[in-house]
């Protein structure tokens, strides 16, 4: 039998860049992951193309920390 490790859910502040109209623009954002970078980044450029209306390629992710 498998044991399902549940891990604590974390703040971190993410900043990024994106190419819209022509113009790059730096923002930050607010998620909650594990403290995993693959996770983090994919969540964040998930919400971020999601929240832009952006494709997912076009976003950067500049750095991200702990809250």
């Amino acid at each position: 039998m498998l044991k399902n490790k549940v891990e604590k859910l974390r703040k971190f502040e993410v900043e990024y860049s994106i190419l819209k109209n022509k113009t790059i623009i730096n923002k930050t954002l607010i998620i909650e992951s594990i403290n995993d970078a693959n996770k983090i980044m994919k969540l964040a450029k998930l919400d971020i193309s999601t929240k832009e209306r952006i494709f997912i390629q076009d976003v950067k992710i500049l750095r991200f920390r702990a809250i």
